[in-house]
């Protein structure tokens, strides 16, 4: 018997836009009987969006504040998990943070073994591109493995 040529997809969870939407990350890993590994880098825009949900704790030291986010983020990755577990499909995430978003994917890519990277793209382009530059694009030049862009 051939063994699977996809095993394990590492997706890309980007938290800047609020939450996500990973049924499509969830459903190719169903489909080809692949573990899916949700990964979330939280950075400046992402730690914005999601210290929204925080209001304005004054009183809060920023490492606590940092700590909150990021217990925010895990919790959001395992609802992802309990959601794909429900479907069938092997998943499991975490996030870190890090302002270098494209390398620590492909650190994660190469320590994961991943077979493929699902990452979304905004199609940003000009201004926008040139002042948050194209995470997509540093990953697609230096991927260990196979690349699959989805429009965000």
């Amino acid at each position: 018997m051939t063994e699977r040529l996809i095993q394990r997809i590492l997706a890309f969870v980007e938290f800047a836009d609020g939450e996500p939407d990973m049924g499509y990350a969830m459903d190719l890993a169903g489909q080809l009987d692949s573990e899916l590994i949700l990964f979330a880098v939280i950075d400046t825009p992402a730690m914005v969006s999601l210290i929204g949900k925080h209001g304005e704790e004054k009183t809060r030291s920023k490492a606590t504040l940092t700590d909150s986010v990021v217990e925010d983020a895990k919790t959001i990755l395992q609802r992802y998990v309990d959601v794909a577990a429900s479907r069938g499909v092997r998943a499991r995430g975490h996030a870190i943070v890090s302002e270098e978003v494209p390398e620590q994917i492909l650190k994660e890519a190469m320590l994961q073994h991943a077979d493929l990277i699902l990452i979304r793209s905004h199609g940003r382009s000009g201004l926008m591109k040139a002042l948050f530059g194209s995470t997509v694009e540093d990953v697609l030049v230096a991927a260990p493995c196979p690349v699959l862009v989805a429009r965000a």
